[in-house]
C-alpha cells in the first residue's frame, strides 16, 4: 500500500483542503464559459465547503524564515474579476455593512462579488502554486500564509460573497430572467 510521509502537508484534512481550492480556481478561471444561473448554484455550493475545510485545519508551525512566494498575477488576478464581472453584469454589486474591531459600520458600502471573489482566488492560487513547488516547508508555510490570510481577510470576503450569492439565488428575477 502506497502511503503518504507523516508530515502535516500530507494530513487527509489538508489534502481535503487543496482539493476543494484547487477546485475553486479552475471554476473561477473557467467561469465566462458558464452560465449565469448555473455558476450562482455551483458557487454557492463551492464556497460553503471551501470554509468548512478551511475552518477545519489547524495552523502548522512556520519552518522557514522566508515568506512563502505568490504566484498570482495581476493580469490573472484581472481576468477572473473581469469574467464574473462580466457574467453577472449589474448583479456584481451588493451591499455591505463594514465590521470594524467586531463592531458594524454605519453605513453600507458598495461592494463586487467578482473583486471579492478575485481577492479569494488570489490566495488560493498562491497556495496551490506553492504547492506544486513540492517542497515540504514551502507547502507547510503557504497553508500557515493561507490560513493567517483566511483569519485576515478572505474567511469574511468568503462569507459576505456568499450571503451576496444566496440572496442573488433566491430572488425570483434572477430566477425567471431569459
Amino acid at each position: 500500500m502506497n502511503s503518504l510521509p507523516q508530515h502535516f502537508v500530507y494530513r487527509q484534512d489538508v489534502i481535503d483542503f487543496l482539493t476543494v481550492s484547487v477546485q475553486v480556481c479552475r471554476f473561477l478561471e473557467k467561469i465566462a464559459e458558464e452560465d449565469k444561473r448555473e455558476s450562482v448554484d455551483k458557487l454557492t455550493c463551492l464556497l460553503p465547503m471551501l470554509y468548512l475545510k478551511t475552518r477545519m485545519l489547524d495552523k502548522p508551525e512556520q519552518e522557514l524564515d522566508d515568506y512563502v512566494e505568490t504566484f498570482c498575477t495581476e493580469d490573472q488576478y484581472e481576468e477572473v474579476r473581469g469574467a464574473v464581472s462580466t457574467l453577472l453584469g449589474t448583479d456584481d454589486t451588493y451591499l455591505e455593512v463594514p465590521v470594524e474591531e467586531g463592531r458594524y459600520g454605519d453605513l453600507p458600502e458598495t461592494r463586487f462579488i467578482s473583486e471579492q471573489l478575485a481577492d479569494i482566488y488570489q490566495e488560493l492560487f498562491d497556495l496551490a502554486a506553492n504547492y506544486q513547488t513540492q517542497e515540504t516547508a514551502v507547502m507547510n508555510d503557504a497553508i500557515l500564509a493561507c490560513l493567517e490570510a483566511f483569519e485576515m481577510h478572505w474567511g469574511q470576503k468568503l462569507l459576505s460573497v456568499l450571503r451576496a450569492l444566496d440572496v442573488l439565488r433566491n430572488d425570483p428575477e434572477f430566477n425567471s430572467e431569459d
